[in-house]
């Protein structure tokens, strides 16, 4: 029975408030042969901490599929299907070997690139190491994190080196976060600084700086080639606009700047406090796995906490399911609890968007483009790189000390807001080194000629 625009308006309308009860399937479901699911298999993914891989093997989920991380004795990574080409044993209970993992029922010993080394108790002329392999992915190691390309071998993309993941002096320590839901409603709130205005501030009495409660101006901007995209949120606090850029790269890495901000004097360009991949699971549970940034640029306060970062642990609150009692996250609700009590698999026909959701209505439909070019026969764009060779990013924050206007201020944040994030996009291919620099530079230009 469709609700009818009258019934949706009425008081007391909860007879008629059913369900759409219908999936985003292209969007939300992410299993082998699903559009979203090939599209997310054409990126290196982190798939766990290295630190969770010990000399047992490791049982993982990802993208719906079932595997088994491990490092063997001479130090080398390997992620293997789960169960064992001979008799389906899973190599979860397999024995990691000097080269390789051996499975514990028939002894069968396979490489990490999958390649049958051994079949003991098969003729010692057996065709089977000849013409079959144990289902394996390519990995990579970087700073304490796994990742694994998962498509098509042909379509295998270069490693993606982040500017931020190579800055001199940063200190990046891993963590990951287990997540009882589709990995879009995690995945999309970054595109959504609104919800720090509210959830994070006004609502729940700050989990950050008081400043997180002023009402921002938001601009939302595809990226250059559509890799993704980026906001610019300004907001006046006292003597200071603070502008900040936050990206998204499809189609789930997500930069926020330092998130213990303190818009108290100026600062320009510090850069990520996160770098973070929403990394699905199946279609109803994902991780977060990712950096939390520690440098001499960020945290100014001295807010964060370095050591309770890890395994469903970072140092804000309301993130995971653990670090609190529901009690204590319905009095004081974070992403997690706002993101998870949407649903196993949120119903998008049941939202109504309004014109804070306009980055979330963007990433959806940017998304959905993605897929849909990837399933036609197109390869996924290449991002901007800067002159050291890295992928060009947008996150980081610009404070200056601009006094309120006696005129409309409003828009005199809109204007200077606009004029900063042009600023920053205009500085993507410069070299990191430099990059902060020219900001500083062109932004105090600016300032000077109005």
């Amino acid at each position: 029975m469709a609700i009818t625009p009258e019934q949706r308006a009425m008081r007391y309308n909860g007879y008629f408030r059913r369900s759409a009860g219908v999936e985003d399937a292209e969007l939300t479901h992410v299993g082998p042969g699903t559009p979203g699911g090939e599209y997310f298999r054409r990126f290196w993914t982190p798939v766990c901490m290295t630190a969770q891989v010990s000399e047992t093997p490791l049982l993982l989920k990802v993208l719906g599929e079932e595997l088994v991380a491990f490092r063997d004795l001479s130090g080398r990574y390997g992620l293997l299907h789960k169960h064992c080409s001979h008799r389906r044993a899973s190599l979860e209970y397999g024995i990691v070997a000097e080269r390789g993992i051996r499975c514990c029922y028939h002894g069968w010993l396979f490489d990490v690139d999958g390649t049958i080394l051994e079949v003991p108790g098969e003729p010692e002329s057996s065709p089977i190491p000849g013409k079959l392999c144990q289902g394996a992915y390519p990995v990579r190691e970087f700073n304490g994190l796994l990742f694994a390309y998962m498509g098509p071998p042909e379509h295998q993309p270069e490693f993606p080196l982040l500017d931020t993941m190579v800055q001199p002096g940063n200190d990046m320590v891993p963590y990951a976060i287990d997540y009882p839901c589709n990995w879009l409603q995690v995945a999309e709130n970054p595109m959504d600084p609104f919800h720090s205005v509210f959830l994070h501030t006004r609502v729940t009495r700050a989990h950050f700086n008081p400043a997180w409660g002023a009402m921002p101006i938001v601009r939302w901007h595809p990226m250059r080639g559509d890799t993704g995209i980026y906001l610019t949120n300004t907001r006046r606090w006292n003597e200071y606009l603070w502008v900040r850029t936050a990206e998204v790269f499809l189609p789930a890495i997500a930069q926020p700047p330092d998130i213990y901000q303190n818009p108290d004097r100026e600062k320009f360009f510090p850069r990520v406090g996160i770098t973070k991949w929403t990394v699905p699971t199946d279609d109803a549970s994902c991780k977060i796995i990712a950096w939390r940034h520690f440098n001499e640029t960020l945290d100014l306060d001295a807010k964060g906490d370095r050591d309770n970062v890890g395994l469903n642990k970072v140092d804000f609150v309301g993130q995971t399911g653990v670090e609190r009692s529901y009690e204590e996250g319905q009095r004081m609700p974070g992403d997690y609890e706002a993101q998870i009590s949407q649903g196993p698999i949120t119903i998008h026909a049941d939202e109504q968007l309004g014109t804070t959701d306009g980055g979330v209505a963007r990433y959806r439909r940017m998304l959905r483009n993605a897929i849909r070019a990837v399933a036609g026969g197109d390869a996924p764009p290449e991002p901007v790189r800067n002159a050291d060779g890295h992928i060009a990013t947008m996150a980081g924050d610009v404070i200056v000390r601009v006094p309120p206007s006696n005129a409309d201020d409003l828009a005199l944040q809109r204007e200077l807001g606009d004029r900063i994030g042009a600023i920053v996009e205009s500085t993507l291919e410069l070299s990191a080194s430099e990059r902060a620099g020219v900001i500083e530079e062109r932004v105090r230009a600016m300032l000077e000629e109005r």
